[in-house]
């Protein structure tokens, strides 16, 4: 008896606390998971609406003309501040090169991978950038907007819990149909139960994470990457003089000896005169950023300096890399990426039927309410 009591008290307040937060939070979740589901797939979006980003042909890794894309660049804007070179991993984009202007405004160029002939330029601020930025921080300061955001990943997490506490068995839900004969509040509760139930590990995948990025905005980033082994030579200037394409080329094949088999995806141009050129990849550590792996080149003599890959970093620099692979889900390339974006639209209307049926709900009480009243009287 204290047992089913105590089961009874246990579900009344599991009930009142998934929808309590699901009414407060509704709204703002939905806003965040909304913009977050589109920044999944807002590169591609950039990529539809920009024909600069679009590679007429698709080359392997070890095809990449990286040299002849950092000469193109040098003659078509000689005044620019180079800060890196990028290449995507699906091989329909182009190279991507960041650059500041002379003008001090960021803006992308970018080149075909095959010949790195120059294929244009674009603003810095895209419509990735846009929903990132968005879902990330609200437009708002970084310390400032993304607190708050990922501050959501508890009320979401606490939800989840309380939910499946609410659906008695869940277990047997997974293949019981919605009953569309019946009344909205009815069958728009059982979309949402359905739904909550298949996209259950996701939205646990999606608050862990967030969990994870509020602990490293709070404080807890993760180690700084292992650094060079040996001093930079120093120099006059932040590139040594006639630095070109030829030396680019020479710096690859370096960290390509270094590291056997690095997919070369940056290529961090220094930043200062004591700085060295830093190429990055992927390699064979499992969901992490293409920056876990990496050599360290000296500009002025060509020589590495200093390298390291992804299973040498420690546990919390794993978990750190491992997160944005997982939010975002583009470990996979477009197939994971589209299996993301299904899944956050999901999550989304998840938030929406959760108002639907609240306030059906409450619809219901007041005409209830109502009736006595009359009845009373």
């Amino acid at each position: 008896m204290v047992d089913a009591v105590s089961r009874q008290n246990l579900d009344r307040v599991s009930h009142t606390i998934h929808s309590w937060l699901g009414l407060k939070f509704s709204l703002f979740m939905t806003f965040i998971l909304v913009t977050g589901t589109f920044a999944v797939l807002s590169l591609e979006v950039d990529w539809l609406i920009n024909p600069e980003m679009r590679a007429g042909e698709l080359v392997e890794s070890s095809e990449i003309a990286w040299g002849d894309a950092y000469d193109g660049l040098i003659r078509e804007y000689p005044g620019y501040d180079l800060i890196g070179i990028f290449r995507f991993a699906d091989p329909w984009f182009n190279l991507q090169t960041l650059a500041i202007t002379p003008w001090q405004e960021n803006v992308r160029l970018w080149s075909e991978p095959v010949d790195g002939n120059f294929e244009g330029v674009t603003t810095f601020y895209s419509v990735q950038r846009f929903f990132r930025s968005m879902h990330r921080n609200l437009m708002m300061p970084e310390r400032t907007g993304v607190p708050i955001v990922t501050a959501m990943a508890f009320p979401l997490l606490i939800s989840l819990i309380a939910g499946l506490i609410v659906y008695k068995k869940f277990w047997l839900g997974f293949f019981k149909r919605p009953r569309f004969n019946k009344k909205i509040r009815i069958w728009s509760g059982d979309i949402h139960r359905l739904v909550g139930l298949w996209t259950s590990w996701f939205i646990a995948l999606i608050a862990l994470s967030s969990v994870w990025y509020f602990i490293e905005e709070l404080g807890g980033d993760s180690p700084p990457f292992p650094g060079p082994e040996v001093e930079v030579v120093s120099r006059d200037s932040i590139l040594p003089m006639g630095f070109s394409g030829t030396e680019l080329d020479l710096a690859v094949r370096n960290a390509l000896n270094e590291l056997p088999g690095l997919e070369i995806r940056r290529i961090l141009l220094p930043a200062s005169r004591r700085s060295p050129l830093i190429i990055q990849g992927d390699l064979s550590a499992t969901l992490v950023r293409a920056r876990a792996n990496g050599v360290y080149i000296d500009p002025t003599n060509l020589d590495v300096i200093g390298s390291y890959v992804g299973e040498q970093l420690d546990m919390h620099t794993r978990i750190s890399e491992a997160a944005d692979p997982l939010h975002f889900g583009y470990f996979g390339g477009i197939t994971t990426k589209i299996l993301w974006f299904l899944l956050g639209l999901s999550m989304s209307a998840m938030a929406l039927t959760g108002v639907v049926i609240y306030s059906k709900r409450l619809k219901d009480k007041i005409a209830l309410r109502g009736d006595s009243k009359v009845r009373v009287s």
